[in-house]
């Protein structure tokens, strides 16, 4: 005798119904590559752009460093040249403040005769002084005739305009006589 089926029994015994697949499950997702080699594979182009700049930099910095030398090297040959060019220019002042303070003593004797004595001793006094002066211009190196010079504009600012003043004045007066010549 057959068994009757029971609702129950029909239940377990029927096949069930699936539940719907999930879209994901059934798309397959493309599988993830390393950031590095997607990188590298995907994007050629940022990474000659890469190797480009920090060429570029590389001879930035080189250039860089071959300028600063050519501007050290012409610095310190403009340098020498001011230099030399300084020196000469001391001796030949020298040279005319000496001249200078022998055309004062020579003509002290004429400022006697003309104006008194009293007057020939100062023209005397101021000859000795200039030469001395140029006994020390021709002495000192450059650097102790800036630092002296320096050091006496500071203490007498007004002498140290009007002596700059005078010394124009002459100036201006040799150039000025040289040019008519």
């Amino acid at each position: 005798m057959a068994k009757a089926a029971t609702p129950a029994t029909k239940k377990a015994a029927a096949p069930r119904p699936k539940a719907p697949a999930k879209a994901a499950a059934t798309k397959a997702a493309p599988a993830r590559k390393p950031a590095t080699v997607k990188a590298a594979k995907d994007h050629p182009i940022r990474d000659q752009i890469a190797a480009t700049r920090d060429t570029i930099k590389s001879e930035a910095s080189k250039k860089a460093a071959s300028l600063k030398e050519e501007a050290t090297a012409l610095k310190n040959q403009a340098s020498t040249k001011a230099r030399d060019a300084a020196t000469k220019g001391k001796g030949k002042a020298a040279e005319a403040v000496g001249s200078l303070a022998k055309l004062l003593e020579d003509s002290a004797g004429t400022v006697d005769s003309k104006f008194g004595k009293q007057y020939g001793d100062y023209a005397r006094s101021a000859a000795s002084t200039v030469a001395g002066l140029a006994t020390t211009l021709d002495k000192k190196d450059l650097d102790e005739l800036a630092a002296s010079t320096r050091d006496m504009v500071k203490k007498n600012p007004a002498i140290a305009v009007g002596a700059a003043t005078v010394i124009g004045f002459v100036l201006a007066r040799m150039l000025k006589g040289s040019s008519n010549d």
